[in-house]
């Protein structure tokens, strides 16, 4: 604040816009004048702690990304089959699937803060053999889990935006364990160890299960009689599963 004869003007910064109040002092009304600045820079302080620009763009990017893990991972899907592995095709369809039901959460936290709908950007799909694939899909998804959506979730809380915060927290998690089960699977390629042909996909997070699940979702405690199935005996399958999940 600097005066200058009977004005004084305040300046508020931030990294969007400049904002400049231009308070009239008079000195038979000064206490007016006081309470009108401090209303003013009350309002600064809601509409600068309000915005949520930056997580608005962070879904719109992280749905970009699902998108375009959702083609990939299906056309990963068709690959493998075309070289027999029917294992690693029920593996990737159900990743596939996880990464769709990452997407619509995106969109509806991303509803929540901005009423237009949001058409969704899909990047190229480069698809090589299964073994690449496979590899690609590992570095992609630790990408995700190691920087994206760390940086996403930090700037959601930040900025208050509940919505974001839960889908951004299931997305890292679920990211992780598909990152897991691709570098298991490549291993296990390499080296001839059988591999898993039972694949159970949350519903509500997007978190993939192999082989007999947990009795509900470590995540989001969804009950496991409403896991997506996906067997390689039946590779193409996206029903509820019925299956008897572990007990305790």
């Amino acid at each position: 604040m600097r005066k200058k004869g009977a004005y004084t003007y305040l300046f508020f910064n931030n990294s969007k816009y400049t904002i400049i109040f231009t308070i009239i002092l008079n000195t038979k009304d000064m206490k007016r004048s006081v309470q009108i600045l401090v209303m003013l820079m009350a309002c600064v302080a809601v509409v600068s702690c309000s915005s949520k620009d930056k997580t608005i763009a962070n879904l719109k990017a992280a749905i970009d990304g699902e998108v375009t893990a959702v083609v990939t991972y299906n056309a990963y899907a068709d690959q493998a089959a075309k070289d027999s592995l029917n294992k690693v095709e029920a593996m990737f369809r159900a990743t596939s699937k996880a990464e769709s039901v990452h997407l619509n959460s995106h969109l509806k936290a991303l509803k929540e803060l901005e009423d237009a709908d949001y058409k969704p950007n899909i990047k190229m799909v480069e698809c090589s053999s299964t073994m690449e694939n496979l590899q690609e899909a590992i570095n992609g998804e630790t990408t995700e889990f190691a920087t994206m959506y760390p940086k996403f979730l930090a700037d959601a809380k930040a900025e208050g935006a509940e919505g974001a915060v839960a889908t951004f927290n299931y997305a890292l998690d679920a990211e992780m364990q598909h990152a897991k089960i691709y570098a298991e699977t490549l291993s296990k390629l390499t080296t001839g160890v059988a591999i898993d042909g039972m694949y159970y996909v949350c519903p509500i997070c997007g978190y993939v299960y192999v082989g007999v699940p947990e009795s509900t979702c470590k995540l989001c405690k969804c009950a496991a009689g409403k896991f997506i199935v996906y067997n390689s005996e039946i590779p193409t399958s996206d029903s509820y599963t019925g299956a008897s999940p572990k007990t305790e």
